[in-house]
């Protein structure tokens, strides 16, 4: 080989060179290395199993929250409902009372008129015995007795039914 121009004993000292460096890189870089890469590994796939179970937490919770705002909403239209069919109760019930309120307040009128109406018949009434008595008196020119012609002036009028008559 020598012929070629290699030289045999230098060739043999570069392979045990090169055999000596690669144990020790074996020994001191490579194993390290390898371990240093496997945690590394190791780290990244818990950190993906994190990630994927973080977003598996996200969309639980994302679908809790969106089934309890699905129950709230419910919820306030179910309480709109209510306060609403409340709210129709107590219109009908303040319009009821606002009608027995007219209601009284047309017996309590009709009352009055028929107060009135009777004080106006008495008081017509009256003033019919009084002309009565006034025009009897003239006719026949004396002073009757004040007291027995009343008498039979509203036994008269009764008789005749001068309320009943006014009435209609």
């Amino acid at each position: 080989m020598e012929k070629l121009g290699v030289n045999v004993s230098w060739l043999l000292a570069q392979l045990i060179n090169f055999i000596l460096i690669l144990v020790i890189l074996r020994l001191l870089v490579y194993k390290p290395v390898l371990n240093m890469l496997a945690t590394r590994k190791q780290k990244i796939q818990e950190s993906l199993e994190y990630a994927d179970k973080v977003k598996a937490d996200a969309a639980l919770q994302q679908k809790d929250f969106e089934r309890k705002l699905d129950d709230a909403r419910r919820e306030a239209q179910s309480t709109a409902a209510s306060a609403q069919v409340a709210a129709e109760k107590e219109r009908q019930r303040i319009l009821a009372e606002a009608q027995e309120e007219a209601q009284k307040i047309k017996e309590a009128a009709r009352g009055e008129l028929d107060y009135e109406r009777k004080q106006m018949v008495s008081e017509l009434r009256q003033q019919v015995i009084d002309l009565s008595l006034l025009g009897a008196q003239r006719v026949i020119g004396a002073n009757l007795d004040d007291k027995k012609s009343r008498q039979l002036v509203e036994n008269f009028l009764n008789e005749v039914d001068f309320g009943a008559k006014a009435g209609a």
